[in-house]
């Protein structure tokens, strides 16, 4: 025993002497210490009693990719001390730190992190340190290196530097490269394409994905008339398509784009693409990158929006019963799923489904049609609202495009002209392409809880009791025939401002500065640029200022901060167009405090700072939040736009570190609450327990409606306007489960060449926290955001004492008219509805199924009767009115190959790729069984034990390879 001991103090004593290495990872903060053999006690236990010293070091920083030196700025840490000033010097090239440090064997863990690329640590003797500087070279993330590559190699093919315009499109971000997000990939676009794409300029869109997807990149060029594209699929670095995109190329070149990429993905990037040259609006962009492409109902839903709000504009923000304070939205939409004007109101008002603002399932059996939608404009403290109905005649408007044009949408190719007809009625003549059918005022309680469902009992202004209901959603007839006075329409009006895209960048390095010379003056803080611990949120990129977009106050950020979204350090917060623009900064220090600035941008050109108690920077971490008198007194002073609860609590959320698609449901939600999380479990759980296959897709009725549900729509790729996703809330004795499993909602696996669904309910159980050291609810609800992301990165936390569970139950495979009748509400419920078919095994439909199709049927009641268009019972999708899901366009296999024709009439070529066939068989027998989400840290079969990898390193050296590769959990070290 004496003699291993000896070895193992030895090797420890030869491991301390080891320098830097590398390690084999893809997250853009990937911390080393595992590889290089940090030791978190070992260095503890190294600690002296003498005092603290200072030194003077220089660092030298290579980055992989050459022409990123001197352009990002590293983060230099000590792992026993403190980076006092860090300064680079322009001539050497090199970093001058100064450090304060505790004398540990005159040796310390100095550390280099920076955007894109991997963290390293280097062993430093201070004795040892001379005139010459302590040399690092950082290796980039896979995502980070994917993003400039692939950028690189569509430069070569497109040659930015003779193009009038440049465009970046792609899916990376929430999409997974090696288990990890891949946000690295877009600053690697960023950073390449320097001067040609960025943030503020409006040209670089990411589509909405899932964690399962497949990377896409769509580079698009406009030089003169023509607009040409470079494209890669599925995280290839060779293109998929090098060619035209123009929506002026012939049927022969439409073909050869849908052969090479697919139907959808040529649709989605061609639409955006011609969007883009042909004028529409950033907003109109962000919105078409959230629903998958620019169509017809992606502009009808804008114009309607445009024609409601100068109509009918907003009043005020309202709370329904049991809801955050953040839960609150000016407009309740009425809609029927399917029809793409569904994502586009929901997107530009605000009004999503987790806040309890959009419901709609197929009410067309009431009179409504597929392009119609409901705005209930409810007043709150008055307990009444108007009613208006609006629609988009497509049918008048595709004849007036025809009569204009002399062309005749059939197809993909003519409907990319058809949107460049309609982008230019939206600027010009708006009001001639939306209806309004009905104005009514007075909306009583009573029928407003009959619209949107209430899951309990409600006590009207007057005292009465209104029952629980089930949603009834846009029941046209119900409210055709209400006796209420007509609605007065205002006609508010905004003359279009005449700021330029140079104009809004210096505003975004106003505000910048303005941070930057407050922290320094009241903190003593000097922000450098690319700090980590920086964070901008803000509502530019969202909202309209005298009908002009905001989005260039993110390079204004980005060239005085370094603040990206994909660094996460700039979050743009969804919110309203019509709302304030403002920005608000978050530092994060050492001693856990959380300091923020607000400031609010004025149409006049002014600025309001936020200030509390004379001071313009006040904490709102949670100890804050903890201090109720304190919290409020800064909202209060600090925040009269009445946003502090979505600022303080998405800050708190990014304190804590969460994963880029937990970051990015927040802001779609615009705010972060406990609610929002259990969406991330719920995925994860539908993409573990049912993949997807072959012509497979996800349909989402949701019945339980909370906050979680924007989170599920985010990160599952689901959404009304998609048809895909379908709110029926119902009350709560019917999806109350037993032992705290509630019913969320229904999930259905469709299979679109079989004609059959397996339909199941996803049930959740909330975690058992001990939320008892909080005294207010501000705090406890801080203290459950960070036990959640806790659990989605399966790290520990104290207050979590159970763990929570996501199962299904109610197991039903069914029939196509079965399908129709549950996105139909299911007779007044599509869970009651469900529960009350009859069990039958797969194989044992298909036959019945088989059986029927062998004899003719008189039975009229066969089929559901109204307009089933919108939800999916076409072959081809028209972009305005959508099938019930993408059909499995992204989700099978990660491979982009195989596509049903979207909306194309061209004869073309099947694939020269396919995949296999797979039988569609799901395995799970049916039964109600649980999954826990987060598992035991300790069994990961990953976890390295400390010393098991010391001694692996040493022998890996020993042999002479001079890089080793370690992975590891910091939660097991020790």
């Amino acid at each position: 025993m004496d003699f291993k001991k000896g070895l193992i103090f030895l090797l420890i004593l030869v491991f301390l002497t080891i320098g830097c290495v590398s390690a084999s990872d893809v997250d853009n903060n990937t911390d080393l210490r595992d590889a290089v053999g940090y030791n978190s006690n070992l260095d503890s236990s190294m600690l002296s009693d003498s005092p603290l010293g200072s030194s003077n070091i220089t660092v030298k920083v290579n980055y992989e990719y050459s022409n990123d030196n001197g352009k990002i700025n590293p983060t230099i840490n000590i792992n026993n001390g403190k980076v006092i000033s860090n300064e680079y010097d322009g001539s050497t090239k090199n970093y001058k730190v100064k450090i304060n440090y505790t004398n540990i064997l005159n040796k310390f863990n100095l550390s280099i992190s920076a955007p894109g690329y991997l963290t390293q640590y280097k062993l430093v003797d201070i004795t040892g340190i001379n005139d010459s500087p302590i040399v690092f070279n950082l290796i980039a993330s896979d995502s980070y290196k994917l993003g400039r590559d692939v950028t690189a190699k569509a430069d070569k093919l497109l040659d930015f530097k003779t193009a009038d315009k440049v465009l970046a499109i792609t899916t990376a971000g929430v999409p997974k490269l090696n288990g990890k997000t891949s946000e690295g990939a877009i600053d690697g676009i960023l950073n390449y394409a320097t001067g040609y794409i960025s943030y503020g300029r409006g040209n670089l869109l990411m589509l909405r994905q899932t964690a399962v997807d497949p990377i896409d990149f769509c580079f698009v060029i406009k030089k003169g008339n023509a607009l040409k594209a470079a494209i890669f699929l599925n995280g290839n670095k060779k293109e998929a398509y090098f060619g035209t995109i123009s929506e002026f190329m012939s049927h022969s070149q439409w073909n050869t784009l849908c052969r090479a990429i697919g139907s959808e993905n040529a649709f989605s990037f061609a639409s955006l693409a011609n969007g883009w040259v042909d004028g529409v609006t950033y907003d109109v962009l962000q919105e078409a990158a959230f629903h998958g492409h620019i169509c017809e109902g992606t502009l009808g839903g804008y114009t309607i929006t445009k024609a409601l709000l100068q109509y009918y504009p907003p009043v005020q923000e309202t709370a329904s019963a049991n809801q955050s304070p953040g839960d609150i939205t000016s407009y309740k939409i009425l809609g029927i799923p399917g029809d793409s004007s569904n994502d586009a109101v929901i997107f530009f008002l605000d009004a999503t489904a987790g806040k309890g603002a959009y419901f709609g399932f197929n009410t067309t059996s009431t009179g409504a049609t597929s392009n119609m939608l409901g705005f209930i404009r409810w007043n709150g403290q008055e307990k009444e609202g108007t009613i208006i109905v609006m629609e988009y005649d497509s049918k008048k408007n595709k004849k007036l495009f025809e009569k204009e044009t002399g062309i005749t949408v059939k197809g993909s190719l003519e409907e990319l002209k058809y949107n460049r007809w309609w982008i230019n009625k939206i600027y010009k003549n708006p009001a001639s392409l939306v209806n309004i059918l009905i104005e009514k005022d007075k909306l009583t309680e009573e029928q407003y809880y009959y619209l949107i469902g209430s899951p309990n009992n409600v006590t009207s202004k007057n005292g009465t009791v209104i029952k629980a209901c089930n949603t009834h959603g846009l029941d046209y007839n119900y409210i055709k025939n209400l006796d209420l006075p007509t609605a007065k329409r205002e006609n508010k009006t905004n003359e279009k401002g005449n700021l330029t895209y140079n104009d809004f960048k210096e505003i975004g390095k106003i505000v910048a500065k303005k941070a930057k010379s407050i922290f320094e003056n009241e903190l003593g803080v000097k922000i450098y640029k690319d700090m980590p611990n920086l964070m901008v949120l803000t509502s530019a990129g969202y909202v309209m200022l005298n009908e002009q977009s905001t989005e260039a106050c993110w390079d204004g950020l980005f060239e005085v901060l370094g603040s990206r979204l994909s660094r996460l350090t700039l979050l743009p917060d969804h919110k309203a167009i019509w709302t304030p623009l403002w920005f608000n900064f978050a530092l994060k220090q050492d001693d856990g405090s959380l300091m923020s600035i607000y400031i609010r941008y004025n149409p006049n050109g002014t600025f309001f700072v936020g200030e509390f108690n004379g001071s313009h920077t006040y904490n709102i971490n949670i100890s804050t939040l903890n201090n109720s008198a304190l919290s409020n007194g800064i909202s209060s002073s600090a925040y009269p736009d009445k946003n502090y609860f979505s600022i303080q609590s998405i800050s708190n959320a990014w304190y804590g570190e969460p994963a880029f698609d937990q970051i990015m449901s927040f802001l779609y939600h615009n705010h972060a609450c406990p609610g929002v999380q259990p969406g991330f479990f719920i995925t994860e759980y539908i993409q573990s327990n049912f993949p997807l296959n072959e012509n497979q897709s996800y349909v989402y009725i949701a019945n339980e409606v909370y906050c979680k549900d924007d989170s599920l729509e985010y990160i599952l790729d689901i959404s009304p306007g998609l048809g895909n996703y379908l709110v029926q809330k119902l009350t709560s004795d019917e999806y109350k489960g037993k032992e705290g499993l509630d019913e969320e909602g229904i999930l259905i696996i469709w299979d679109s060449s079989k004609k059959i669904g397996q339909a199941v309910t996803i049930n959740f159980k909330w975690p058992t926290l001990d939320l008892s050291s909080y005294s207010t609810s501000e705090a406890k609800r801080a203290a459950q955001i960070q036990a959640f992301i806790d659990l989605y990165k399966k790290n520990e936390n104290p207050h979590i004492k159970e763990k929570q569970l996501v199962s299904h139950s109610d197991n039903r495979w069914i029939t196509e008219e079965q399908f129709n009748r549950m996105k139909s509400g299911g007779n007044g419920s599509s869970l009651k509805y469900l529960r009350e078919l009859p069990e039958l095994s797969k194989e044992d439909l298909l036959k019945q199924i088989a059986d029927k199709n062998k004899k003719p049927s008189n039975n009229k009641n066969d089929e559901i009767k109204g307009d089933n268009s919108a939800l999916g019972n076409n072959t081809k999708r028209n972009h305005g009115n959508h099938l019930s899901n993408r059909t499995n366009s992204r989700h099978y296999s990660n491979n982009h190959q195989s596509r049903e024709n979207v909306g194309e009439l061209y004869s073309i070529a099947p694939s020269t790729f396919s995949n296999p066939v797979d039988d569609g068989n799901t395995k799970n027998d049916g039964d109600k069984k649980a999954y826990e989400v987060s598992k035991d840290i300790s069994s990961d079969e990953n976890s390295l034990n400390p010393l098991f990898a010391i001694i692996v390193v040493l022998i890996i050296v020993g042999a002479c390879v001079g890089f080793v590769i370690a992975r590891g959990r910091k939660n097991n070290e020790g």
